[in-house]
């Protein structure tokens, strides 16, 4: 038990100390009404985070892969540099759309490309397919943060990625499970940080960062592990559960209520979704 503690205290603290820095920096940002400066620092937190904690999990932090985990954090700073792009004030909503379904068709496409067991059209196929789904949640995701300006969604997605940990660990992929668990100390930062800074988002960019994040970590255990395709797609859906808020039967219900249900879909999608990858895997019974 010391152990695990040590080691997940040793694997969370840096990456919690690297969004921490950056948060701090982009909310100096926003005092001095830097804007487009504050989204862009906001976004560098989850891409350096993650960044942080994926080279103490793996071991590198490469330019030029050697595997598909080292993409990851290339996804992340590719996400970082379109957000910047995007939050210039000319940019028009189609044009953004077109551009979040072209780095997201490429970047699922640079994962596929290493698989000897897909052919050429079939890699394009999952390319084009998994980057629509892709650009989709990343617009759904980012509209959503826009809307809840509150605690409540970093919390939400760090459960979600905490419990999406344990499926890609269920799945026979310890590593993805611990870059998961990455993921999941950069939120729970965030979620500290919107406690302290009321009405304080992800915002434009940092969700963009993030879903590319959440969505390599599950193609690479859908191709690379026993993730089932099925419990992939439940973790994206539970991420997008803030939008229950938005269904006109529920703006009927209190707040408490509201945010109560917004969870409750939450860990259901989550739960779901690990109970698929112990019916096709079963528990685990040793290290992987």
């Amino acid at each position: 038990m010391i152990f695990f503690v040590k080691s997940a205290m040793a694997l969370s603290l840096p990456p919690f100390i690297a969004t921490v820095l950056l948060l701090l920096a982009s909310l100096f940002a926003s005092k001095r009404r830097l804007q487009i400066l504050s989204r862009f620092l906001t976004a560098s937190a989850v891409a350096f985070g993650y960044a942080t904690g994926h080279r103490i999990a793996t071991g590198s932090l490469l330019l030029i892969p050697r595997s598909v985990e080292d993409w990851l954090p290339l996804l992340a700073f590719a996400a970082l540099m379109l957000s910047l792009f995007e939050n210039l004030p000319k940019i028009s909503a189609p044009i953004r759309l077109f551009l979040r379904l072209v780095l997201s068709v490429a970047s699922i496409l640079a994962l596929l490309i290493p698989l000897a067991n897909l052919s050429l059209p079939s890699k394009l196929g999952w390319a084009f397919g998994l980057g629509l789904m892709l650009a989709i949640l990343w617009t759904g995701l980012d509209e959503l943060s826009e809307k809840q300006t509150e605690a409540l969604l970093p919390l939400s997605l760090s459960v979600v990625t905490a419990i999406n940990s344990t499926a890609l660990l269920i799945s026979h992929s310890a590593k993805l499970s611990q870059l998961s668990g990455v993921l999941t100390a950069v939120l729970g930062t965030f979620f500290l940080f919107c406690l302290w800074q009321r009405q304080w988002s992800i915002a434009k960019g940092a969700s963009g960062v993030f879903t590319s994040l959440l969505f390599g970590i599950n193609v690479s255990g859908i191709f690379y592990a026993d993730l089932p395709l099925l419990s992939a797609i439940l973790i994206w859906l539970a991420t997008l559960s803030g939008w229950v808020r938005s269904l006109p039967f529920s703006r009927n219900l209190t707040n408490w209520l509201q945010i109560a249900l917004q969870i409750l879909i939450s860990l259901s999608l989550a739960a779901f979704s690990v109970g698929i990858a112990v019916y096709k895997n079963g528990l685990p019974t040793g290290g992987y």
